[in-house]
Formats: structure tokens, C-alpha cells, sequence
């Protein structure tokens, strides 16, 4: 799954523990994406004191950072990995899609999301692109997954299911969602009248 471009660089790469090459792994699956510790605790069902030596040893060798949000692959390890070996996202299936009035505050209202569990899902990673910000919540059995990606105007969620018969617990999670996010971008367009 790996491959160099630089053959010095190859043996750090091979030589990475199991619980290493997991999280290096799920973390270049999508390098804009920056994932909280708990995330990845659920996701690759590592101990969490297996993970954080893990983590510790990835970013002293600079193969991942540490970012406000939690971690990301880092530059040196994406040099590495064969662009082949990164699989590519799946669009999921589209739940809403709506505008975005000018006036929302689009940063403030994804610091205020970030983190935040809604129901049954928790947070779970957020992502910045040109084209605006992607904030994904799972549940807790990582059967559905919602993604929201807010920018340029618009806010359209997306969910990724491991069978057809939870894609309708998807598309209530996703209204569940949507009447959260609005009434955060209500609450930050008020506290911004008021102050």
C-alpha cells in the first residue's frame, strides 16, 4: 500500500508498528482532514494508551501533526505514500443541500460545531479546502456517516452508510443535524447584532 518516492525514506516507512501504520493509514485517506483523538480511538478501536504512544511516535518522526482540531497526515509521510494507495472519498448520498445566507458568519459558525456531539453522533473530524470547510459526525458504531460541508454560499450534508437499511436513520440524523447548525448560525448571527 505504500511506495516511496524517496528510497531513503522507504525503511521509516516500513518499519512502523502495526497501531503506527493503522493511524498513518486512515489519517492520508483524507489529508485535509484533521482528526480529533477520540475519533480515531473509535474508529481504529486502538486503546487509547497504544494510540497516543502511536501518535507520539508519528509526530516525532514527523509522519503526522498535531493541529487544534486533533491530527492530520503529515507533509513528509504524503511524500511518500503512493498517490495510488490513497483511496478516494465516496460522494455519499446527498440528504439536504441548502443556501447559505451572506450575512453567516461562516468560520465562527464551524468553530461553534467543532467538537460538538448532536444526538448519537460525535464529532468527528473537520477538513479546509478553497471551496470552503467539511465537518463530519459519526455514531458511535460508525455505521453512518454525515458530512457537512459548508461554504461558498451553500450547506449541503451527505451521508455514507454501511447498509441501504440505515439510510433512512441517515436522513433523520441529517435533519437533526441541519436544525442544529441552523440554530447555531441563529445564535451567532444574533450574538453578533447584539454586541
Amino acid at each position: 500500500m505504500v511506495a516511496a518516492a524517496d528510497p531513503s525514506t522507504r525503511p521509516d516507512i516500513d518499519a512502523l508498528r502495526e497501531h503506527d501504520r493503522d493511524v498513518l493509514e486512515f489519517l492520508s485517506r483524507v489529508p485535509a482532514s484533521s482528526v480529533g483523538f477520540q475519533g480515531l480511538r473509535r474508529r481504529l478501536r486502538i486503546h487509547p494508551e497504544q494510540l497516543s504512544r502511536a501518535l507520539q511516535r508519528l509526530a516525532r518522526d514527523d509522519l503526522i501533526t498535531k493541529t487544534a482540531l486533533g491530527y492530520r497526515v503529515g507533509p513528509k509521510a504524503l511524500s511518500v505514500l503512493s498517490p495510488d494507495a490513497l483511496p478516494r472519498e465516496a460522494s455519499g448520498v446527498p440528504i439536504l443541500q441548502t443556501y447559505v445566507p451572506g450575512d453567516v458568519n461562516v468560520p465562527a459558525l464551524v468553530q461553534s460545531l467543532k467538537g460538538s456531539w448532536i444526538g448519537p453522533l460525535r464529532w468527528y473530524a473537520l477538513s479546509e479546502a478553497a471551496g470552503g470547510t467539511r465537518v463530519t459526525w459519526a455514531t458511535e458504531d460508525e455505521a453512518i456517516q454525515l458530512d457537512v460541508e459548508i461554504g461558498s454560499g451553500r450547506l449541503a450534508i451527505t451521508a455514507d452508510v454501511v447498509s441501504p437499511d440505515r439510510l433512512d436513520e441517515a436522513a433523520r440524523l441529517g435533519h437533526q443535524l441541519f436544525q442544529h447548525i441552523a440554530r447555531e448560525a441563529s445564535h451567532d448571527a444574533y450574538a453578533g447584532l447584539s454586541g
